[in-house]
């Protein structure tokens, strides 16, 4: 069953069950490219946009108050009931890339279930898409105020899930106090240290993510609704996006803690919020650093689990799952390879941004749907990475203190502190004779009378060589 939409272009055929109008028909006709739909953040969004909208028109006086209320019905009815809503959203991300056609789509759907609550069908414009829904609005600052809304919400929640992480790494640093190993550099043997301070400096790298990603927000808190088409704010009143800004703080209060973090302002200068993405890669380039610190925490985990016989051997990782189709009793790294995968998706999707950026001409940058899609899709990936290594890889780890005695007994480097007492070069044959003989450089030291066991035990007491 279908119906007749109409738009300035004419006449078009709409399934009968759908909210969506003609301009949103002829989007699923002209950009069926990848089925990757809007992350459901940005659309809800662009709803809140339009709720405050209609309310802070209906306040200044520009829009009748009948019709006000039956726009923030329909955005709060959407909103109540997403799941019986959300297939009304079904545009492809690559699409013209002020993200116009899902602008329309919103419009549309928020105006047709309007036009039901008021007792009239579907299709009648009494509740107008444009002239009513998208009063004072253009898709030029709505769909780049609607990703910076959604990016900053996702954002929190990727931060409390971070902060999840930290607490287990300090946990570890707990559980593993007084473990000394061999250190490593170049993947080569080096002095030693403990495992509390190298999951010290994991943890760290983790904090120093959640700084980086909070940095952003105070740019990422401009909102660039107010400049409608170009940045002038032509067709809106010059207060419009102040209080737009204002409404979405109050409806975001729940979602963001804004005793912590800024709230939501209208932009410094419009003209650099629609023109450009420099924000938003900005706030990107913080999430890479994030894939890149997972990347390098759990790569060391995988070597460091690696073996059981073969590898380094020093930690027991979870065992998740059979690791081989042919080879009984092998269990692989699968969390790390997970993350290592993943991560270097969501940093492709930053590279992506990079490119696109060259699309920033004049007056509008036309890359916002593969902006909003990169980010909300980044952070997406990265909650639930972030909480499957917490869960299935961190908190299991156990360390093999057998495997662990037996490296640091042998380890070549704890003769650097006699380089100290005899000198770079002695130290250096010390070394290289201990290895010759298969013993340790402690054994090696008091077998040749080099030293007195009280010159080793001080020159050699793994304590205080970490």
């Amino acid at each position: 069953m279908v119906r007749v939409e109409f738009d300035p272009m004419g006449s078009v055929e709409v399934p009968s069950d759908k909210y969506w109008g003609a301009q949103t028909q002829r989007a699923l006709m002209n950009f069926n490219i990848s089925g990757k739909r809007w992350d459901p953040e940005i659309i809800k969004s662009i709803i809140l946009i339009k709720k405050a909208s209609a309310e802070v028109n209906r306040d200044l006086g520009l829009l009748d108050s009948q019709k006000a209320e039956l726009i923030i019905k329909a955005a709060d009815h959407i909103l109540m009931n997403w799941d019986v809503y959300s297939d009304n959203f079904p545009l492809d991300v690559f699409q013209t890339g002020s993200g116009t056609s899902t602008n329309m789509n919103v419009n549309e759907v928020i105006s047709n279930l309007a036009c039901e609550l008021a007792g009239k069908e579907k299709g009648s414009r009494f509740i107008h898409p444009n002239d009513d829904v998208n009063k004072g609005q253009s898709s030029n600052d709505v769909i780049p105020t609607s990703i910076r809304i959604a990016s900053y919400k996702m954002a929190v929640k990727l931060i409390y899930r971070i902060f999840d992480l930290i607490d287990s790494f300090k946990e570890k640093e707990k559980e593993f106090d007084g473990i000394i190993k061999t250190g490593r550099t170049h993947l080569m043997d080096a002095t030693p240290v403990s495992f509390s301070q190298e999951f010290s400096g994991y943890r760290r790298q983790l904090e120093l993510s959640v700084q980086r990603i909070e940095s952003v927000f105070p740019r990422l808190r401009e909102l660039a609704i107010g400049g409608t088409a170009v940045g002038t704010g032509i067709n809106t009143h010059k207060d419009f996006g102040k209080l737009v800004s204002k409404k979405i703080n109050e409806y975001m209060k729940n979602d963001i803690p804004f005793n912590l973090y800024p709230e939501f302002i209208e932009s410094v200068n419009h003209f650099e919020t629609q023109s450009c993405i420099d924000t938003f890669i900005e706030f990107m380039c913080s999430l890479k650093i994030y894939c890149l610190a997972l990347m390098k925490i759990t790569n060391d985990l995988r070597w460091m689990g690696s073996g059981p016989f073969g590898g380094i051997g020093e930690l027991f990782l979870p065992e998740l799952q059979p690791g081989s189709s042919i080879m009984p009793g092998k269990v692989n790294p699968v969390i790390p390879e997970a993350v290592g995968m993943a991560c270097s998706y969501c940093i492709g999707l930053e590279y992506s941004l990079n490119i696109v950026n060259q699309y920033s001409n004049f007056e509008l940058s036309t890359t916002f749907p593969l902006v909003g899609f990169a980010i909300t899709d980044s952070i997406n990936i990265l909650c639930n990475l972030t909480d499957i290594v917490k869960d299935k890889l961190v908190i299991g780890l156990k360390p093999n203190l057998e495997k662990i005695e037996y490296a640091i007994s042998y380890n070549p480097s704890v003769v650097t502190p006699l380089a100290k007492v005899l000198g770079y070069d002695r130290a250096y044959e010390i070394v290289k004779n201990a290895l010759k003989e298969k013993i340790s450089v402690k054994n090696y030291v008091l077998k040749h009378g080099i030293l007195s066991q009280d010159q080793v035990d001080e020159l050699l007491d793994l304590k205080k060589m970490i």
